[in-house]
């Protein structure tokens, strides 16, 4: 069974309320109801109505399988206002949330936040700063999280590390230029993350052009100070470094490079990079280069599950980012 499709198995065995605030794209709104279709997700989409049901007679979109909710429902939004003022811990206030609760992701972030919803999926008409600044104000963050941060999935085919073919790669899009505090959440959400959709232990390594001190510069430094802290707050995992790529994955260039005993060195399978622009770089490289599949990127750090995909994305990635939303909202129960 390939990866994917041990996604949709689980997001069916848990099927959890995803809710869209993007009920006017034709593409969103195809693989959200197929999805509905098929058992991966209950949907939920919020917007104008009579839009919604204009653009799916447009384009021969039966929306009998999926709940349709207004953004001029003043009775529910009144509620929704309450629930979230009752919440014991939250980040905005009631005289706010009311004077944005008709935006639908803000409706759609504070549906999640009270519980009417498990998890807010969106990005084909929002921006990631958009996306990013709404689920902060509305959600907050994780416990001991200072920022979000995102991982993509890379599957690569025939790829035969003993670690396996499936790695965590972060963060390519939110955290431009990290700090060691910030760099050090990444790790960790990235290897809980990775270990909640993969059933493995995550193995992170955090990459440099370095591999354990054969440089120095202000990134190294960062990286270091970053190890250093993550290790600290969480023992428990497996996260080391610094490391080149090639000492991070292969068990052959681990050997020669680290001199140290290190679980990581050759079997990382969560690779963090120093900055948004070499891990883009890489991502994107690996996409156009290597055969296989990307998924994400999968937004972590926050109070509740949410998932931006790509403006760019096909409606076969969205279909599988909607599972991706069933089973993080899933680990999130638990």
């Amino acid at each position: 069974m390939s990866f994917i499709d041990t996604i949709y198995e689980k997001a069916r065995q848990n099927k959890k309320r995803i809710v869209i605030p993007e009920c006017t794209n034709p593409s969103m709104m195809r693989s959200a109801v197929k999805a509905a279709a098929d058992g991966t997700a209950d949907i939920l989409f919020v917007g104008d109505v009579g839009e919604c049901k204009k653009t799916a007679v447009k384009n021969g979109i039966d929306l009998s399988g999926v709940t349709v909710i207004s953004t001029t429902d003043t009775a529910y939004q009144e509620k929704l206002v309450a629930m979230y003022a009752a919440l014991p811990k939250k980040i905005l206030g009631k005289k706010y949330i009311a004077n944005n609760i008709s935006v639908p992701l803000f409706m759609a972030l504070v549906m999640e936040a009270v519980g009417e919803a498990d998890c807010t999926f969106g990005g084909l008409d929002t921006t990631t700063t958009e996306f990013v600044l709404a689920a902060s104000g509305v959600l907050g963050l994780a416990e001991g999280v200072i920022s979000p941060s995102g991982m993509l999935i890379m599957e690569i085919d025939g790829y035969k590390g003993t670690q396996g073919n499936i790695f965590g790669m972060s963060d390519g899009a939110i955290n431009t230029e990290p700090t060691s505090n910030q760099l050090a959440g990444i790790a960790i959400s990235s290897c809980d993350t990775y270990t909640a959709l993969t059933n493995r232990e995550s193995c992170c390594g955090l990459l440099s052009y370095s591999t354990c001190g054969s440089g120095d510069s202000p990134s190294v430094f960062r990286l270091r100070e970053a190890l250093e802290k993550a290790q600290t707050m969480r023992p428990d995992l497996k996260i080391d470094g610094e490391f080149q790529a090639d000492a991070a994955i292969v068990p052959r260039v681990a050997a020669k490079k680290v001199t140290r005993e290190s679980a990581v060195a050759g079997q990382a399978n969560v690779l963090v990079f120093p900055d948004a622009a070499a891990c883009n770089i890489a991502t994107k490289l690996i996409q156009q280069f290597a055969p296989g599949r990307s998924y994400g990127p999968i937004y972590q750090g926050f109070g509740k599950p949410v998932l931006d995909c790509s403006r760019g994305d096909t409606e076969e990635r969205i279909y599988d980012n909607i599972a991706f939303c069933s089973v993080m909202a899933a680990g999130e129960d638990k």
